[in-house]
């Protein structure tokens, strides 16, 4: 197995509030700061040839760095630009004020909007702003509406009333506001004009109605060059919350189709109107920004470039030290189509040029995927020496799109130098190499049975095939199985490595799988245990322990990071393992809730009287029960007239108890014992829920006890061997879902 020492960068708990959050990648804040700092890069200029996300050219130039950022996407660009100005709460007033001074008829705007939402109380009959209303699809009128009346505080979903239903009728026929939203982006492809009906489906009329209104007083306003990206950046949320593509009711994922639901919600786009600054206030000092070939000068800032300048210029000199740092998007129809309906609405249709082959495509596959990232990185590779360092994150990846990831930058002229993911974070994160180009590089061959089992021995426990065939990806990208010219690619090279997995997984002399309803559906574990290393959840148990007896007290964020220093590549753990380890042995500072302590009775002179106190208990019971008791660490129960009433008891204060379910060969008719401290309850239950080999091999004469447990079981009246039998299993590990770490 390749070496794969690449250490996953957790992000900052307190993240981004990013607009568009529900199409633009997440940004894991820190991530590239940190590993800029920990390569030693400070001096580099940082290059994004993608530009996916808009905070993070912002957040690099905050910090202190030089970033030259693509401009290619005018949604993006606004984003970013708003951002970098660091707005203030006045600034977006002022730019409001503006706009709702305007007239509509005989009343200003901020009344004409006010009074397209209000609905009536059922409760005291005044007027209110909903939230928004609730429609069914296929229907021409809204089902209910949500609101908080602030004059009864009645509150929550209400039937539809007529009030309502009157209300949305006096704006006549919206038809026209369809036709207005189609001029402004429209061009002359058929082709793209289904991709725009398609957009505009996915709005409601009065949102077209409103939307358009705003579109137009906008060409009327006289305004600063900053206050003109102001009011595009709060219009920009406001056509956001517009759209139906959102469910009712509310659930948290990203939109990847233009697809309505079938319940879906309508916002009050006053009140979003009103909220749409406290999207847009991310740092506090502005950062300079420029246009290439104005690069950035000493202390950071941000400069823009144009794509296709690279295919024309050098974009940098020889002699400047450059570094990428990128995100790779997920490829979807919903965010670029509405990006070019957007960038229409807010500048005209000349905006929607640069990317108006977005209302053309519908394909978005990894062989698409791989094309994509190949042209983004090979515009730039001439501007870059020999060994560049790249440090990319590929967001709600997939095991198709990571394998087109690693094909389109391995094309494009880099070689992976390692990787890490989180499954649960639906993150992947690569390092990468540009590749002399001097070096010749011909194409592996590798043997698919001896990758999972190397995987499979390192790791100690089963896995579900999303962790295989991850595997297998990284060790092709990292040991030369990947074609390096683009050409040599072939739609079908991630069908048949996928179809070699699944038969391999199939062999009933290599592989046994273990049904499971955990997300990621069954795993499978080695036929042939030869080797196998203990299991990983027990090293991150150990590792954890040693370092929380070390401190007095550690924040979360540096505790998991340095976890994730330890477990590289792909043993990284993923947050919920850490997270019960973490609620079984430590509490909350009370000041910090991210501050965490080892509990006192965590200390390791605490455990190692409970220890000898288990072991004493345990020595004096058998030998009240009239059984011959030996031992010392483990403890031996033998009955001499019956084979029945024999056990061996495992008194340990963690759950790294693999040394004696799997190398322990206990006598016939003998039951075994785990005796453990209760505060492990929930990390055991993890173990025997995640870990089907471990769970099948305590199913039969295997049992769990509590030091608690224990301590009262012995204190009852008339306790005997029978009783005892009876009464073994009364209390077993339960699983007390996490709470206090919810946030890692």
């Amino acid at each position: 197995m390749s070496a794969n020492n690449f250490a996953y960068i957790p992000g900052s708990i307190k993240g981004y509030d990013l607009p568009l959050e529900n199409f633009i990648p997440p940004l894991p804040k820190s991530t590239f700061t940190s590993w800029i700092e920990k390569m030693g890069l400070s001096d580099h200029l940082l290059i994004d040839p993608i530009s996916a996300n808009p905070l993070l050219p912002v957040e690099l130039a905050a910090s202190g760095y030089r970033v030259l950022s693509a401009r290619s996407n005018p949604i993006i660009w606004l984003i970013t630009e708003v951002a970098a100005s660091a707005p203030t709460k006045k600034d977006f007033s002022t730019v409001l004020n503006k706009l709702y001074n305007t007239r509509q008829g005989n009343a200003t705007l901020f009344d004409h909007l006010q009074d397209l939402y209000i609905t009536p109380c059922v409760n005291c009959g005044k007027m209110v702003q909903p939230d928004g209303f609730v429609w069914e699809k296929g229907k021409d009128q809204p089902i209910s509406r949500v609101y908080h009346c602030q004059f009864c505080a009645d509150e929550g979903e209400k039937d539809i009333s007529n009030f309502d239903i009157e209300n949305l009728n006096r704006l006549g026929n919206l038809g026209i506001h369809r036709s207005r939203a189609f001029q402004r982006v429209v061009s002359g492809s058929e082709y793209e004009q289904i991709s725009l009906n398609a957009a505009l489906d996915c709005y409601l009329p009065r949102a077209l109605y409103v939307c358009m209104l705003l579109a137009n007083r906008l060409e009327r306003l006289s305004l600063k060059k900053d206050q003109a990206k102001y009011i595009r950046a709060v219009l920009l949320s406001v056509f956001n919350d517009a759209h139906s593509l959102k469910h009712w009711p509310p659930r948290d994922y990203r939109f990847l189709q233009l697809s309505v639901p079938i319940k879906f919600f309508e916002r009050n786009l006053f009140l979003s109107l009103q909220t749409a600054s406290q999207h847009w206030k991310h740092i506090n000092t502005a950062v300079k920004v420029s246009y290439w070939p104005n690069l950035p000068g000493e202390g950071g800032g941000i400069c823009f470039y144009q794509r296709d300048l690279a295919d024309k210029n050098k974009l940098v000199s020889n002699n400047t030290p450059t570094a990428i740092t990128t995100i790779f998007p997920r490829p979807g129809q919903a965010f670029w189509t509405l990006s070019a309906v957007w960038s229409g609405w807010l500048w005209g249709s000349k905006a929607v040029s640069s990317i108006r082959s977005a209302l053309g495509r519908r394909r978005y596959d990894w062989y698409w995927f791989t094309k994509a990232v190949h042209i983004a990185l090979k515009r730039i590779t001439p501007s870059l020496q020999e060994n560049t360092l790249a440090l990319s994150i590929l967001p709600q990846y997939t095991p198709n799109l990571a394998f087109g990831l690693f094909t389109g930058v391995n094309a494009a002229g880099f070689e992976l130098m390692g990787s890490a993911y989180r499954v649960s974070d639906e993150m992947l994160q690569c390092q990468w190499k540009k590749r002399p180009a001097a070096k010749s590089i011909l194409q592996s061959e590798f043997d698919l049975r001896k990758i999972i089992d190397q995987y499979l021995t390192a790791r100690g426990e089963p896995a579900e095939y999303h962790r295989i065939i991850m595997q297998t990806i990284i060790e092709f990208a990292q040991g030369d199985g990947i074609p390096i010219n683009i050409s040599d690619v072939k739609e079908s090279d991630f069908s048949r490595l996928q179809n070699l997995i699944k038969q391999l997984l199939a062999e009933t002399n290599f592989l046994k799988p273990f049904s499971s309803d955990l997300s990621g559906g069954s795993r499978w574990w080695l036929m042939n245990e030869k080797d196998i290393e203990s299991p990983i959840s027990e090293r991150v148990e150990s590792v954890i322990r040693k370092l929380l007896l070390s401190r007095k007290e550690i924040h979360l964020e540096d505790l998991d990071r340095e976890i994730c220093e330890i477990f590289t590549g792909e043993q990284t753990p993923e947050p919920e393992l850490v997270n019960t380890i973490l609620q079984s042995y430590t509490a909350p500072s009370p000041d910090d809730p991210y501050l965490l302590r080892l509990r006192s009775n965590e200390s390791a002179d605490a455990r190692e009287k409970d220890i000898i106190e288990i072991r004493d208990i345990l020595i004096r019971t058998g030998k009240s029960f009239d059984l011959q008791v030996t031992g010392n660490s483990i403890i031996y129960w033998k009955d001499p007239e019956s084979k029945n009433n024999s056990y061996i008891f495992y008194p340990t204060i963690s759950s790294e108890i693999s040394q004696f379910v799997f190398k322990q060969e206990p006598p016939e008719n003998t039951q075994q014992v785990i005796v453990f401290p209760a505060s492990r309850s929930s990390w055991i239950y993890y173990r025997l829920h995640h870990d089907p080999r471990f769970a099948s091999a305590v199913e039969n004469g295997w049992h769990f006890l509590k030091f608690r447990y224990l301590r009262r079981l012995v204190k009852k009246d008339g306790l005997d061997i029978h009783s005892w039998i009876e009464l073994l299993d009364s209390d077993p590990p339960l699983w007390d879902p996490p709470t206090q770490l919810k946030f890692l």
